[in-house]
């Protein structure tokens, strides 16, 4: 499997699991509010499915960043509070696309900063959790820095290379 077609699984495997951690995050959540007597059942239904997709959406993008800002390291080369601020970094790009939108005439003073600390928390977090996962997974299944993919050359773009080059030399 070219190297592109495995960063595109694992982005897409990021955003699956940042969906279902936001997720269940928010549904726990609601349904400490739900016994307060605050939201019901259902209420609690259609926001963490809401923040499901938006995380699931938000956690693509932080992947394919997170691969194009690692500069072909290995996931063990990457630290910690790289990760979480950019996850962190997403919750805050996220909370001034909704402030544009409206937000910010909407919001009071108070929501907006709750909004941004909520956002911040679970951008980081998120992205922390993610991280933390993948290297576990990473030592369990015991990969080898030589098995580590990065985003270099493929076996695709080598033998499109090595086409071009007997093009040339039968000229």
């Amino acid at each position: 499997m070219p190297r592109w077609l495995r960063v595109l699984r694992g982005m897409i495997g990021t955003g699956l699991t940042f969906a279902v951690g936001v997720g269940g995050f928010t549904a726990l959540v609601g349904l400490i509010m739900m016994v307060a007597g605050q939201v019901t059942f259902i209420e609690i239904l259609q926001i963490a499915g809401k923040f499901s997709v938006v995380s699931f959406i938000l956690g693509v993008m932080f992947s394919g960043v997170l691969a194009l800002s690692a500069g072909g390291q290995a996931l063990g080369k990457l630290s910690l509070k790289f990760v979480t601020a950019l996850g962190a970094a997403g919750g805050f790009i996220y909370w001034l696309m909704i402030g544009f939108a409206n937000g910010f005439n909407a919001w009071t003073l108070g929501v907006a900063l709750m909004n941004l600390v909520l956002l911040l928390a679970m951008g980081g977090g998120a992205a922390a959790a993610t991280f933390l996962l993948a290297r576990q997974a990473g030592k369990s299944l015991g990969a080898g820095e030589d098995d580590v993919a990065s985003l270099g050359e493929g076996s695709v773009e080598e033998e499109l290379r090595e086409r071009e080059r007997e093009r040339v030399k039968r000229r």
